[in-house]
């Protein structure tokens, strides 16, 4: 996917204090007529079962000018607008009050800002309205909209066309007579990777996309192709109308694949059976022989991107890293992404000790920000994790995924007998320290050794002189008996790699 970079380096342009449209809401109408005198009006659009896609910028907002320059809009009303398969209409708008149409246009008669012309090179409509980003309540620009023929709006991150078009498709579009699908469903868990048991309780919306009203519906749950549940819907469902969706719980404890599947519409066959059915292929979580795991995360060209939880299997966040202003949300965030408390340095290798509690079942959750993952095509980024005795042969890696990344495993007993991974060894004691810190670390071979404190705020408090370190055992000594109490980050750059370990002060 291409990455649109410069966004996320911006603030967020706030322009009221109302707040947005929430998704899922239903879109405001309107009639308007773009620069070039032509009237169009939404609601005809959505009746004509075409999927909207609209943009809100203002021409002085330097997103708006870089997002416009990616060509993103341009591609998809290029590939799905009426030049293509016909299926989606991209509208843009100027939702500044104070600017005009030379503003557009990047002519020396703009009453504002322009860095040049927004209207060069597209063929969608163009519209200086400030009145339709009022009625969409917007709050900041550049904001994209994605509105479906049920008159639903729900609100994407400015992405490329690819997954601006993954994200249309998510729209239910109504085609023949008798005509039912499943959406906004969700198997009961985040994770496809089963420790112990987990019980799944699928839930989702029922949409009639057929003319005639949708009065009955089979459903049915199954489990490796065995039908494990069978419910009879009844109601009375206009176009587009829906029903919410709950089917009990089905306890998992082994893999195999779940099916959830609209089985019969009104007594009959569907006339398009392509949205009936929903697969989720369950798999058996790694197990990982002590309750210490490494874990090792290799970042991208944007590691500010980049933030990850453990928690243990009732959703306790256990330890976390990486930039806290992502947090556990980052798919949704792309303009107000600053540097925070933990973020890594690009390109460079992260080193962890996860010290588990109690054997048991855990789960790792990663979070890009951008909605790109840590891979593959912005640096080689990925995350690895190995057992405590061999740091060599990873258990679980990945790194190419979207916004989130979700992995169960579990965690034997504590082992009798374990070494430590000394490319990256890194111990902190008494912790919480009170006078002093004792740093401890280990080398197989002669390397640069560079050390840095930072707080809470991301500032460099403390720093080691750098020096080069023979192989071997190797202590030092902070006294912090001058230091706020707080929680602090111990950050050893050995060479080519880097151990983050956090502690505290406490007087």
């Amino acid at each position: 996917m291409k990455k649109y970079s410069v966004l996320a380096l911006w603030l967020v342009f706030v322009l009221r204090m109302s707040a947005q449209l929430p998704s899922g809401a239903v879109a405001p109408d309107f009639t308007a007529t773009d620069i070039n005198g032509q009237s169009w009006h939404l609601y005809d659009l959505l009746a004509a079962d075409k999927i909207v896609v609209i943009e809100i910028s203002a021409t002085w907002c330097p997103p708006c000018w870089a997002y416009h320059n990616s060509g993103a809009m341009q591609e998809l009303y290029a590939e799905h607008g009426p030049a293509g398969d016909n299926r989606l209409q991209v509208l843009y708008v100027e939702g500044d009050p104070d600017t005009n149409v030379d503003c557009l246009n990047g002519l020396p008669g703009c009453n504002g800002y322009s860095p040049g012309s927004y209207v060069e090179g597209i063929t969608y409509p163009v519209f200086d309205n400030a009145a339709i980003a009022d009625s969409f309540q917007i709050t900041y620009f550049p904001t994209v909209m994605v509105i479906c023929p049920n008159k639903k709006v729900y609100e994407v991150n400015p992405i490329g066309p690819d997954a601006l078009w993954e994200e249309a498709q998510k729209c239910p579009v109504a085609f023949g007579s008798n005509n039912a699908g499943i959406f906004q469903y969700t198997p009961g868990s985040a994770l496809r990777e089963i420790c112990g048991t987990i019980p799944l309780a699928p839930t989702f919306n029922l949409v009639n996309l057929g003319s005639e009203p949708l009065q009955s519906a089979t459903i049915a749950l199954q489990w490796d192709n065995n039908t494990v549940q069978t419910l009879e819907w009844y109601g009375n469902l206009p176009v587009y109308g829906e029903a919410p969706i709950t089917l009990d719980n089905w306890p998992v404890s082994s893999a195999g694949m779940l099916k959830t599947i609209v089985s019969s519409v009104n007594n009959g066959g569907d006339d398009d059976f392509s949205n009936n059915v929903q697969l989720d292929n369950f798999s058996i979580a790694s197990e990982f022989n002590s309750q210490e795991v490494i874990l090792k995360i290799r970042t991208d060209d944007y590691a500010i991107e980049t933030y990850w939880e453990l928690r243990d299997e009732l959703g306790n966040v256990l330890d976390h890293g990486g930039n806290e202003n992502v947090g556990p949300n980052g798919g949704n965030i792309v303009f107000d992404l600053t540097p925070g408390v933990g973020t890594y340095p690009n390109n460079a290798l992260i080193k962890d000790t996860l010290s588990l509690p109690a054997p048991g079942c855990y789960s790792l959750h990663f979070v890009d920000a951008y909605g790109d993952g840590m891979c593959c095509n912005f640096g080689n980024g990925y995350y690895k994790l190995y057992n405590i005795d061999n740091p060599v042969i990873p258990v679980m890696s990945g790194g190419e995924f979207g916004a989130y990344e979700d992995r169960g495993f579990g965690a034997q007993a504590t082992s009798a007998v374990s070494t430590v991974d000394q490319a990256g060894y890194l111990k902190l004691y008494p912790n919480p320290a009170e006078h002093q810190l004792f740093v401890e670390w280990e080398i197989v071979a002669p390397v640069q050794v560079h050390g840095f404190v930072y707080n809470t705020l991301g500032q460099c408090v403390y720093t080691f002189d750098p020096e080069k370190t023979a192989a071997g055992m190797h202590t030092a000594v902070l006294s912090v008996q001058d230091w706020p109490e707080g929680m602090y980050w111990m950050h050893l750059q050995m060479g080519e790699e880097q151990v983050l370990r956090k502690f505290s002060v406490q007087h």
